[in-house]
């Protein structure tokens, strides 16, 4: 029954805009007594001349009502929009983009969509560009150089007209030559190889707060689970750790400080060594979302008391922070706030036709974090009972 009411309904549809049938549709194609495993038939594009046809009015006028052209009265260009949507009628992009030389599409370039912290930045940005009459792509480079380098490639040959841009560890020089050629912004992490105007958030502080919470409830073996260093991110992150360290007179251990967290995973496998040390840390900075998360699983795996056991700070916050265990302490990152800054300041620039720096190095901006205190840090016992063995 369903076969034979799409064979119907496209007879119909074909008789109501008086079309040929195309010579690729066979009887036996649209025999609805007949069920074949041929690939579907595609209905033929609906055009400006078939609304023509179907209002009996000229191309041009439907032309003009479509592109809200001031010399259509408003009934018409009501009309031509109500049968262009009965119709099915899509705009052919490329045709609109020849004529204004804007495509309407801007690129967005994020190493991970499952870290909650660029989720959240793309759904914002999503949202910027859509009110501003923008299509947004996604694209999900894995932090893998080749990846971006491909998907910036496509980007620039759909001619989009900008691109947020997460750069990999080190982008390759294709990547740079058109990305060079793009209106863009760098966000979150920064790439010296391009002037581009950069929104971010104020990473050494992140650790820096975290690393002085700690010391003032008496810490002092503090251990540090975090990025790269060859990442800005990563290298801005450390630096805070050490700083506050460095000026509190706290000794490091360079045993404790390991720069290879990025993800779920190999955050829980560092969390599991510091926990087998044979003196462990009494308290953890933690400076990546997704390190983060598996530092959390590897606790629960192991059964350790936090805060009795070990204090903990984290790195982003989601409402699931405030059930996990005694509530984790945490560094807050104005993600949303940093997204939307970052695309409206792109919107701004396609708007004026300009590149998005222009100087000898470009704009940056730092949105600060704010550290969430709950139970997951407490003060310093000098019981060593309650310590780690």
């Amino acid at each position: 029954m369903r076969t034979l009411n799409h064979a119907i309904h496209f007879i119909f549809y074909c008789n109501r805009l008086h079309l040929s049938w195309p010579h690729r549709y066979t009887a036996r194609t649209f025999n609805p007594w007949v069920l074949s495993n041929d690939p579907p038939c595609i209905c033929p594009v609906v055009t400006i001349k078939h609304i023509a046809q179907h209002l009996g009015v000229a191309a041009s006028t439907v032309a003009r009502a479509l592109s809200q052209d001031t010399r259509i009265s408003i009934a018409t260009r009501a009309k031509v929009a109500q049968a262009a949507q009965e119709l099915g009628y899509v705009a052919h992009s490329a045709a609109r983009q020849m004529r204004s030389q804007r495509s309407q599409l801007v690129g967005l370039v994020i190493p991970d969509v499952l870290n909650g912290f660029y989720s959240t930045a793309a759904q914002a940005i999503s949202q910027s560009f859509d009110e501003a009459g923008y299509q947004l792509v996604l694209c999900i480079s894995e932090d893998k150089p080749e990846v971006e380098m491909r998907q910036v490639r496509s980007l620039a040959e759909a001619r989009v007209d900008g691109i947020v841009w997460v750069p990999t560890l080190k982008p390759l020089a294709p990547t740079l030559t058109w990305l060079a050629s793009i209106a863009h912004v760098q966000l979150i992490r920064k790439c010296a190889a391009l002037k581009a105007d950069w929104f971010g958030i104020d990473d050494t502080a992140t650790t820096e707060q975290a690393t002085q919470h700690l010391l003032q409830l008496g810490h002092r073996h503090i251990a540090y689970v975090g990025g790269p260093k060859s990442l800005s991110t990563g290298a801005d992150r450390l630096k805070g750790y050490t700083q506050a360290m460095h000026r509190a007179g706290a000794p490091i251990d360079p045993a404790m400080v390991f720069c290879d967290a990025p993800d779920a995973q190999h955050g829980q496998r560092v969390m599991g060594q510091l926990l087998a040390m044979p003196t462990p840390p009494t308290a953890v900075v933690i400076s990546t979302s997704r390190g983060t998360e598996g530092a959390l699983e590897a606790l629960r795996q192991h059964g350790t008391a936090v805060p009795d056991q070990l204090s903990v700070v984290g790195f982003n916050d989601s409402s699931a922070n405030a059930w996990w265990g005694p509530g984790l302490t945490t560094m807050r990152m104005p993600v949303r706030d940093v997204a939307i800054a970052s695309a409206s300041h792109l919107i701004r620039a396609l708007g004026q036709h300009k590149t998005t720096a222009t100087g000898a190095v470009g704009m940056v901006t730092q949105y600060p974090p704010t550290l969430v205190v709950r139970g997951s840090t407490a003060a310093l016992t000098p019981n060593p009972s309650q310590r780690l063995v």
